[in-house]
């Protein structure tokens, strides 16, 4: 057996362990192994999480960015380049990944650094056990967080075909989505790369495997000390012992297993609203534990890309990226209201090994005129950094037609579009950065104002 085979192998047989939710039914397997559940600082003592966490001076009620992330997408298309996610797909999963970050205050934001396309046809469907670890050795890029998304993956168990939604391969460190998942299925695949692990881990196993109801629950015998929360399950104590919630949970969201008990005959009293859970409605999942965000912050500072994704670094703000990202493409356009100012970069993207990163060249945006003719628009572009700018500002219709073009003056660092007799509907905006200008942050301030 050649080495590349047996690692494949290997590779199919972690992400096995490691399955995730299905799109028609569960997975039937036991998490029974997990290769990065090794020797964790926290586990049987998670006092070390809440310890770190006011080590690094976090503040639960205060949202912050300590770490933005790049993520790289591969889209598995059809051998002439069409079908696959499209880019308004791929803004809708980034938004919802950004949103949850921000709503737990989990210290996170994610920026794309690259889509690239793996045009293939039969790979639009992909086998769970052998293609899908496959390729996430064959297309990976360092630095940043693989995303494969492709129409379907593939699965059988004992003869039954299953199709499912996403998984994370610990093996290569890397999220596999199908096309149309839950809106936290990437949250919840990108909560298990910084170390999180299902609430309900073992929750059909034995006494010594399983996580008990009881938070005070210790376990007796001289080979096991300390409490089972900490260590069993999840081993995280403030995420309440729970089996598995796909048929436990009704349309209101409310936990309906209370009936069930675990093997010292307490009754569950589990809730469904964490994103590593998976409750019968998806959109349940709202949240993460205080724990949960401390595992992945001390993962996150741990992992060897730290320095390059870490805010507080003073090198890093050329990396930084603004609040309407991504917004490369005319189909990934942000909406910019009537007169509001709004705040952007062109920011570095980080490449490692290359002293100097490629930049985020293109911006977009999108407004919308009222139901009325002969409108007048302008559009300003600033910069208050006194360096050369190059840039070029474009208009375009709903069809994609370009209206009007100004490219900016030298050493000019305000660059408008003023344009009438225009009728009801959706703009484009498209603002360019020629080429490299400076190795400073890029910041600028972009408005419209529809003139009545």
């Amino acid at each position: 057996m050649s080495i590349l085979f047996a690692s494949i192998l290997l590779v199919a047989n972690i992400q096995d362990i490691n399955a995730q939710f299905l799109n028609d039914e569960f997975c039937g397997n036991k998490e029974i192994l997990n290769l990065d559940y090794r020797k964790k600082p926290w586990k049987g003592q998670n006092q070390f999480l809440f310890d770190y966490l006011e080590k690094i001076g976090y503040n639960d009620n205060k949202d912050s960015t300590r770490f933005l992330v790049p993520v790289k997408f591969w889209i598995y298309r059809n051998n002439d380049g069409s079908g696959g996610a499209s880019d308004e797909e791929i803004k809708i999963l980034m938004n919802d990944l950004n949103y949850y970050q921000k709503q737990n205050n989990t210290g996170f934001r994610f920026y794309i650094r690259e889509i690239e396309s793996v045009n293939k046809t039969k790979r639009l469907k992909l086998g769970y056990f052998v293609e899908t670890p496959l390729q996430t050795i064959i297309h990976h890029t360092k630095g940043c967080i693989n995303i494969y998304l492709t129409d379907f993956i593939k699965k059988k168990v004992r003869g039954t075909p299953y199709l499912v939604r996403g998984t994370y391969n610990i093996a290569t460190k890397s999220v596999i989505l199908q096309r149309n998942t839950s809106n936290t299925g990437l949250t919840h695949e990108i909560g298990h790369y910084f170390g999180l692990l299902h609430p309900h881990r073992n929750y059909k196993s034995g006494k010594s495997k399983q996580e008990s109801v009881s938070r005070t629950r210790a376990f007796k015998g001289p080979f096991k000390k300390g409490l089972i929360c900490e260590k069993n399950g999840d081993g995280l104590a403030d995420t309440p012992a729970e089996p598995r919630l796909n048929f436990l949970v009704d349309n209101d969201c409310n936990f309906s297993g209370h009936a069930l008990t675990d093997n010292w005959g307490d009754h569950y009293q589990s809730n469904t609203n964490n994103i590593m859970s998976y409750p019968t409605h998806y959109r349940c999942r709202n949240s993460f534990t205080l724990s949960q965000k401390s595992v992945m912050l001390y993962k996150a500072s741990e992992n060897k890309y730290a320095d390059n994704w870490n805010t507080t670094d003073q090198k890093n703000k050329i990396y930084r990226f603004d609040l309407y990202e991504p917004d490369n493409t005319m189909e990934m356009a942000s909406i910019v209201k009537n007169q509001e100012k709004q705040y952007r970069t062109f920011h570095k993207i980080f490449i490692p090994g290359k002293k100097e990163s490629s930049s985020d060249q293109i911006d977009w945006l999108k407004f919308e005129l009222p139901n009325q003719n002969k409108i007048a628009v302008q559009i300003t572009f600033m910069t208050e950094e006194k360096i050369k700018t190059n840039i070029s500002l474009s208009l375009y219709d709903s069809n994609k037609i370009l209206l009007k073009k100004q490219d900016s003056l030298e050493q000019n660092n305000l660059v408008q579009i003023h344009v009438k007799n225009l009728i009801s509907g959706w703009y484009f905006v498209k603002i360019e950065k020629k080429q490299a200008i400076s190795k400073m942050l890029y910041n600028y301030t972009i408005k419209v104002e529809i003139e009545k």
